[in-house]
Parts: structure tokens; C-alpha cells; sequence
């Protein structure tokens, strides 16, 4: 199914594929328990760390940091759309369905974790560039920080999981219950 684009540069669509993933893989019905776990941690976390007044340090090394591992994510994309391409193919009929499924999950889950990276990316730049960097950030820049980061790491766990129930699946005959 072919979704029309308002732009080229809308991420948009990425979102909502990443958000359209959370659901029961056998049934396709939504979960609420799966936002709550995926977006409740990181909003605790954040606001815990802005309600005890937490100040982030050190915003040039995290910036390098976020920005590899950006990097590294976006190279776990391009891996998995080749494997995925090579494997498909060669995979028995009654596997492949389950293979594709997993494999566009996968697809929708690193491209959003790479939109979420460069986003965070992005916040740590400006900050480096308009703000004095050897002094602790405020409360809510280091909240927001605090969130988007948790919510790449979750992001991370979840395409970790996959990847484990796509190579899984390229073994066996079965289904896997899925993430």
C-alpha cells in the first residue's frame, strides 16, 4: 500500500510507520501496554530529572556520542536492507511472509531510531553552538535531553529485538512470538 507524501522532506511518514509497528504481531491489534512501555520509562525519567532540578553536563561529549551512534544505527539500516533483500529470496514459501513482515517492522523501527537520533543530534548541536557549554544546561533543556535520549534507547531495544525474531525466523520453520 502506497501512502501519498506532502513532502520530501516530511518525516512524517516515518513516524507513523515506527507507531503503526506497536501492535500484536498475530492479530495487528493495537496495544496500549506497548506505548506504555515504550514511551512511559523516558517520560518518568524525564520528569523526575526535572523535578529533582537535574542539570546535564558535558553537552559537547554527548553530542559526539549521540551523533556515532546515529551513525552506527543508520549503518544497521543499510545492513539490514541488503541481508533482508539476499535472504527473502532464498527463504521456503511458508516462512517468507512472516520474514517480510519482520523485516518492514525492522525498516520502520531503524529509520525512526535514525530520525530520533539526528533530532537529538540537532538539540545537542544548537545547544553547543548558542550556549556556554562549560556551565550545566537548564532544567527543561536537560529534561527534554533526558527524554529523547531514553526514547532512542527504547527505540534500540526494540529493533535489538527484532533483528533476534527476523535471524530467528531465517532459521526455523516456525513462527516466533514476536516483540
Amino acid at each position: 500500500m502506497r501512502r501519498r507524501e506532502s513532502s520530501k522532506f516530511s518525516a512524517l511518514v516515518l513516524v507513523q510507520d515506527h507507531y503503526d509497528t506497536l501492535r500484536n504481531f498475530d492479530t495487528k491489534q493495537r496495544r496500549p501496554a506497548d506505548y506504555l512501555g515504550y514511551l512511559g520509562p523516558p517520560t518518568v525519567i524525564a520528569l523526575v530529572t526535572w523535578f529533582l532540578d537535574g542539570r546535564a553536563r558535558n553537552v559537547p561529549d554527548l553530542l559526539a556520542a549521540v551523533a556515532i551512534l546515529t551513525g552506527l544505527i543508520f549503518n544497521v539500516f543499510v545492513l539490514i536492507f541488503d541481508l533482508t533483500a539476499r535472504a527473502t529470496d532464498t527463504l521456503p514459501r511458508e516462512v517468507r511472509g512472516v520474514v517480510d513482515q519482520l523485516a518492514d517492522e525492522l525498516r520502520a523501527n531503524v529509520s525512526y531510531a535514525v530520525l530520533v537520533g539526528i533530532l537529538l543530534t540537532g538539540i545537542l548541536g544548537g545547544v553547543v553552538m548558542f550556549t556556554e557549554t562549560d556551565k550545566p544546561l537548564g532544567r527543561s533543556p536537560s529534561a527534554l535531553i533526558v527524554f529523547v535520549g531514553l526514547h532512542l534507547l527504547m527505540t534500540i531495544f526494540m529493533i535489538l529485538k527484532r533483528v533476534r525474531a527476523m535471524f530467528r525466523s531465517f532459521r526455523m520453520k516456525h513462527t516466533e512470538i514476536t516483540p
